[in-house]
C-alpha cells in the first residue's frame, strides 16, 4: 500500500521535475540562439550602414560633378 502511494506521488513529481529541467535547458539554448542572431543582425546593420555611407558619398561626388557641368553649360 505504501509503495503504491509512493509511486502515485513520486512518478508524477519526477515527471514534473524532469519537464522543468528540460524546459530550462531548451530556454537556455533558445537564449543562446537569440543572442547569436542579435550579433549577426548588428553585424549586418553595420555592413549596410557602411555601404549606405559609401553610396551617399559617391552620390555627393556625382552631384558636385553635375553642378560643375551645369555651371559650365550656363556660360
Amino acid at each position: 500500500m505504501t509503495l503504491q502511494l509512493y509511486l502515485a506521488i513520486g512518478v508524477p513529481t519526477l515527471a514534473l521535475v524532469l519537464g522543468m529541467i528540460g524546459n530550462g535547458l531548451l530556454f537556455n539554448a533558445l537564449s543562446a540562439r537569440m543572442t547569436s542572431l542579435e550579433g549577426r543582425m548588428l553585424s549586418l546593420e553595420t555592413s549596410m550602414n557602411t555601404r549606405f555611407d559609401l553610396i551617399m558619398g559617391r552620390l555627393s561626388d556625382l552631384d558636385s560633378r553635375l553642378s560643375v557641368l551645369e555651371d559650365r553649360s550656363k556660360r
